[in-house]
């Protein structure tokens, strides 16, 4: 992902959520400022409305097993990414230019 972000000389500021989880609730809270959320689950692409989403269903993309936000998420005000999809990558960055 950074190595992505490098590459495409993307601003971004990291947080590193092993070292300062984001917890349910914070997690929530930052999902909720956006439109729509992407993430992987295995090899598969789940891409949903956040608006029209559970906080289960949210949960259950952007939360690992530990309870906390998953690593990687990137996003750019509009859409948020967990985990990583070069594609996807790319449109949220192209979006967000």
């Amino acid at each position: 992902m950074r190595g992505f972000l490098a590459r495409e000389q993307v601003e971004h500021r990291f947080l590193d959520v092993r070292k300062a989880p984001i917890d349910r609730a914070g997690t929530l809270a930052l999902l909720r400022a956006h439109r729509e959320a992407v993430a992987t689950r295995g090899a598969k692409l789940v891409r949903i409305e956040v608006g029209g989403a559970t906080d289960e269903e949210l949960c259950k993309l952007f939360l690992g097993r530990e309870g906390s936000l998953r690593a990687p998420t990137v996003s750019n005000g509009r859409l948020i990414l967990g985990g990583f999809d070069e594609a996807t990558l790319a449109e949220l960055c192209e979006e967000g230019a």
